[in-house]
């Protein structure tokens, strides 16, 4: 089995004992721990890491401003970003912040076990592994409708994850590791406009297909999915639809990706 080694920068001796045991029950996997990003940042000119665990305030030091000098050190490991927010600021200004500035992976403490495991089965998946499915975030307030596309997509060969609201996606699901988004045009809360044009601003290579059904009379499907097209959308699929419409759609624009 490959042996591999996750560094820790942290400064809470007690939450680096316990994030080192959620990577350490991972399969070959054993972790080193540095309290300050100084310490760690040199630790890495005498340690090979696969991994950093860095926890984004460390005493009175922001870590998003030292993200590049880390990664141009570290070479392809991923950076995994923790962060329980902080007295300066809301949780969902920092994660905001952290997703602005490219990391990697972002965990919002507290978090376990399977989160561990799921970031190390994206960023190091089974070479054995010719292929893996493709990875497609549904937003939409209605669950019938998230259900029946999951079930469409899930048929043609995608992973699915879903999400009631723009809110809850950017919170539950880590997009810059997503492959495609399917999203409402019109939703409670932030709704799908302001929030494709997030996506498309902070992870521009994702492709992005809005929904939509118009607006009870007052703005037909046409001229809302034009108003995605100005936001960023890159297609957009008229309500009610067929399942196998959404998948020549996602395979189209999958296809199209790969070749940019």
């Amino acid at each position: 089995m490959t042996h591999s080694t996750a560094l820790i920068i942290e400064d809470s001796a007690v939450q680096a004992q316990m994030i080192g045991r959620l990577i350490s029950a991972q399969p070959g996997w054993s972790h080193i721990h540095f309290p300050t990003f100084r310490e760690g940042y040199d630790a890495l000119s005498s340690f090979s890491v696969q991994a950093l665990f860095m926890d984004i305030f460390v005493g009175t030091t922001n870590g998003l401003a030292h993200i590049e000098a880390f990664r141009k050190r570290s070479g392809t490991a991923p950076i995994i970003l923790m962060t329980a927010g902080s007295s300066q600021e809301s949780i969902e200004e920092t994660l905001s912040k952290a997703r602005q500035a490219r990391a990697d992976f972002i965990l919002r403490k507290p978090f376990g076990e399977g989160d561990v495991r799921r970031i190390f089965q994206t960023a190091f998946k089974d070479l054995s592994t010719r292929t893996r499915k493709k990875h497609v975030l549904v937003i939409d307030d209605s669950r019938t409708l998230r259900s029946f596309i999951r079930g469409a997509l899930e048929f043609g060969g995608f992973r699915v994850s879903d999400a009631e609201s723009m809110e809850a996606a950017f919170r539950d699901v880590d997009i810059a590791h997503v492959d495609l988004v399917v999203c409402d045009v019109f939703m409670p809360g932030m709704g799908g406009i302001k929030g494709m044009s997030y996506i498309k601003r902070t992870w521009p290579a994702v492709p992005v297909i809005a929904m939509s059904a118009g607006l009870d009379g007052q703005l037909s499907e046409t001229d809302a999915l034009n108003a995605t097209g100005r936001v960023g959308a890159d297609a957009g699929i008229a309500k009610p639809f067929e399942g196998r419409q959404l998948l020549d759609l996602a395979d189209r624009l999958l296809k199209t990706a790969v070749l940019v």
